[in-house]
């Protein structure tokens, strides 16, 4: 009877942990995680408030949400690479016939590199051709 309950212990634990493995998301990555695209700085000092499109980075992973013309969100998938200060994110076939996906990115071939200014927890700012790109941890 002991070695049952000593079995059912271990296996427990061993449940948890690998429970706790599954929930980690992406390891130490500062990119894993849901962001908010918050504004657009342009190059000439205006700024263009934005609260409807989202970035989502998970073990290489990238899903896109953002709020179409007729006000419901749509989605669009892909995976990103680093590199030294730079981060590229390629679209997996970019609904191109739709008017906001033009609005909110318009990626030449479905893809676009930037070049990383600042990441933490909390926020992130990318440069793409001078516009800075602010996003917020969601």
């Amino acid at each position: 009877m002991r070695s049952f309950w000593r079995k059912m212990k271990w296996g427990i634990g061993l449940l948890l942990l690998l429970c706790c493995v599954s929930c980690t998301n992406g390891g130490d990555s500062p990119w894993t995680g849901r962001w908010q695209l918050r504004e657009y700085r342009y190059p000439d000092g205006t700024v263009q408030r934005v609260d409807s499109v989202f970035y989502g980075f998970q073990k290489g992973s990238f899903i896109t949400f953002y709020m179409n013309e007729r006000g419901g969100y749509r989605s669009m998938y892909g995976y990103y690479e680093e590199g030294n200060d730079t981060l590229t994110i390629h679209l997996w076939e970019p609904d191109v016939n739709d008017g906001a996906y033009w609005k909110w990115f318009g990626w030449e071939n479905g893809m676009r590199s930037f070049r990383v200014l600042n990441l933490s927890s909390k926020s992130m700012r990318l440069n793409y051709k001078d516009t800075v790109y602010v996003f917020r941890s969601y």
